[in-house]
């Protein structure tokens, strides 16, 4: 059963076989998806180009090769690198499908990739600092190699405004619009799976009811699954590596699941990242070594807490050993430019200072408001803390 409109009445079925399943230790309800049987996966290092070739080598016969992460790891996103290059040099028919961006911004993708925007117009257009918000430096590397070499990067998220709702009040509250944004159907999640949710859900309390979240969770896993395999059927020739958190792709549930379905076959291969997975049997197929300890360098910052406001980025708060305050801006002065570059929104602020190191000096343009009403605009160089 597939289709959106049945699923409340499609989990409570799940939901009773769940229990039963869970009580007796049996086999799930016949109507429940097996995953696909998977042995203890096998584990390698990417740590020089001879196991990358070999790897490459053992997944020549795959269309969809998923990577699973936690998303503020650097050696994590070092081996999807890894993996990818190996792949692109092995045969340049190659997409990559990212958890990082939503799908409507996919235009600011592809004119990045073309070369028709350089990356702060990318980043401010897919608004990635306020949808993501991870460091971009994490995966800046991935990105840039994409540009490099263009491969083509495909937007995989659905919009946090759509998500976000499903969470609060399920598909059901989902308007017209909204409906023809999302996936026709949403697929049913095995037994399997749908323990494994019931333990994060009460782990990590969401304030959501359950079937609520799970509906979330499934639009976040199909609408990810549907871009993916909707690219793959209009490029027969091409693969995709998918980048996206561990939970999307662990135990092929989720994206995998989804996009064997879509395809009508099994050419896809899970990875993980991470080295304490051994012991669970069926997890991925393989397991990926990484490096403990490798942080991104730090990071030149302005010392400043700041929000969006009407008249420009509008300085709330300095943090301590402030190097804004030291350079003699005021709580209350709004951001106007930096560097020259005109700074309307804190996301236009960010991915002016991503890439900047402790050290660097930046001029910062700032209007600061007087009682009666009249402002001034200042200029300051700011040696970055």
């Amino acid at each position: 059963m597939t289709i959106r409109n049945f699923i409340p009445l499609a989990f409570s079925a799940l939901l009773a076989a769940c229990v039963v399943a869970e009580q007796h230790h049996g086999d799930p309800a016949p109507a429940a998806q097996r995953p696909i049987a998977r042995s203890e996966p096998r584990t390698v290092n990417l740590g020089d180009q001879k196991s990358r070739d070999e790897l490459a080598k053992q997944i020549a016969d795959k269309r969809v090769i998923f990577i699973g992460e936690i998303h503020d790891r650097l050696a994590h996103h070092q081996n999807q690198l890894r993996i990818i290059q190996s792949l692109y040099e092995r045969d340049p028919n190659l997409a990559i499908g990212v958890e990082y961006f939503q799908q409507s911004f996919q235009p600011y993708l592809d004119d990045y990739i073309a070369g028709r925007i350089d990356e702060r117009d990318m980043l401010k257009g897919t608004e990635y600092f306020k949808r993501w918000k991870m460091d971009y430096r994490l995966i800046q590397p991935i990105v840039a190699y994409a540009r490099e070499k263009h491969i083509p990067v495909l937007a995989l998220n659905v919009s946090d405004e759509i998500h976000n709702k499903v969470f609060r009040g399920g598909l059901k509250s989902l308007n017209a619009d909204e409906f023809a944004q999302i996936p026709k159907a949403i697929h049913l999640p095995s037994i399997h799976y749908l323990q494994r949710l019931r333990a994060i859900y009460n782990s990590h309390p969401s304030g959501s009811e359950f079937g609520n979240f799970i509906e979330g969770v499934l639009l976040w896993d199909e609408s990810m699954a549907d871009v993916t395999a909707r690219y793959l059927k209009a490029h027969p020739e091409s693969r995709m590596v998918v980048l996206s958190g561990m939970s999307h792709v662990m135990y092929g549930d989720g994206i995998p699941e989804r996009v064997n379905l879509m395809l009508g076959e099994n050419r896809s291969t899970v990875m993980i990242n991470g080295n304490d997975f051994g012991n669970y049997s069926g997890v991925a197929d393989y397991q990926l070594a990484t490096e403990v300890g490798i942080e991104l360098p730090k990071a030149g910052k302005l010392g400043v807490l700041s929000a969006d406001d009407p008249g420009g980025v509008l300085i709330s708060e300095f943090t301590p050993d402030s190097a804004a305050q030291a350079a003699g801006l005021s709580v209350g002065d709004r951001i106007l430019a930096l560097n020259g570059a005109k700074v309307a929104t804190l996301s236009d602020m960010k991915s002016m200072m991503f890439d900047k190191l402790p050290g660097e000096r930046m001029q910062v343009v700032v209007r600061r408001d007087h009682a009666t009403g009249s402002g001034v605009e200042l200029q300051y160089e700011v040696a970055l803390r």
